[in-house]
């Protein structure tokens, strides 16, 4: 790695009494920076350094301790290229809730996306049309959110059934989360799986139903929430296969807490860590 010298880095603090940044100072001729500081306010507040390099910021993590150095306060940064770069999903999360008084399903999807290359994927300044990355979900879905994860709402569109990323996209795994609803009458379910997916989980709330796809099992049920889940896990889905949810008609309703889509989203992130390193491991 090459060191970046008059770069500016901004060390952040957030916290809930208040947050911003705090302080910062340029890099010099080897890249190297150095703050002082004292944490004040809220003991839950986090401290973290970010760096801009090519119009995209970087950041470290949480700086745990009270003297950092070393790689704990490295920021990578990475040059930047509007062309294909080698994408791959490492995960793609399906959790599918039980009807809600309105006939409708909610419906989460989770992708682990691997930037492989060693260049941040933008979007193209000259092309609006042209996403970092694009996935489609099936017809007739409405209540599109983009919700919690590493890419913003804001950097996300949803348009004639496909959902396209604009995001500045680096080296390493970036997650996307979104929901939305379908009608119960949408199921049978079919999902096609645009890209080879290294692990590919379905999660439903119906205690019936059946989810049917290559390589996919039915492993130990999860609770999120008060609220429990069948899940199916497969590793090493190929692309144009199909994924199909199966799910009886509805006998009940109940009322949707959006609370848990964010519940959902972390038991997916502690369960992917789990099954992404049994499938490399088998490889």
């Amino acid at each position: 790695m090459d060191p970046i010298s008059g770069a500016w880095v901004v060390l952040h603090r957030v916290g809930p009494d208040s947050a911003g940044p705090i302080d910062s100072v340029k890099s010099d001729a080897q890249g190297r920076y150095a703050f002082s500081y004292q944490r004040t306010g809220s003991p839950d507040a986090v401290y973290f350094v970010s760096a801009s390099h090519d119009g995209v910021a970087y950041f470290t993590a949480p700086l745990a301790e009270g003297n950092v150095s070393g790689n704990d306060g490295e920021v990578i940064v990475f040059d930047t290229t509007s062309k294909h770069v080698p994408m791959t999903i490492r995960g793609h999360h399906v959790v599918v809730s039980s009807v809600d008084a309105n006939g409708l399903r909610s419906v989460v999807e989770v992708y682990d996306l691997s930037n492989d290359s060693s260049v941040t994927r933008i979007a193209a300044p000259t092309n609006p049309d042209d996403a970092t990355w694009r996935t489609h979900i099936t017809s007739g879905a409405t209540n599109f959110h983009v919700t919690q994860g590493d890419i913003p709402p804001s950097a996300v569109s949803f348009a004639k059934g496909a959902v396209n990323v604009y995001a500045a996209i680096a080296p390493g795994i970036k997650q996307l989360s979104f929901s939305y609803s379908l009608p119960a009458k949408s199921f049978p379910l079919s999902l096609p799986v645009e890209t080879d997916t290294q692990v590919y989980e379905v999660m439903i709330e119906d205690k019936a139903g059946t989810v049917r796809a290559p390589n996919l099992r039915e492993v130990d049920p999860v609770t999120v929430d008060e609220r429990n889940f069948r899940r199916f896990l497969a590793s090493d889905v190929p692309h144009n296969s199909v994924a199909v949810i199966d799910l009886p008609a509805p006998a009940s309703t109940r009322t949707i807490d959006p609370r848990y889509l964010v519940a959902v989203t972390l038991v997916i992130g502690g369960t992917m860590v789990v099954a992404l390193a049994r499938a490399l491991g088998r490889r």
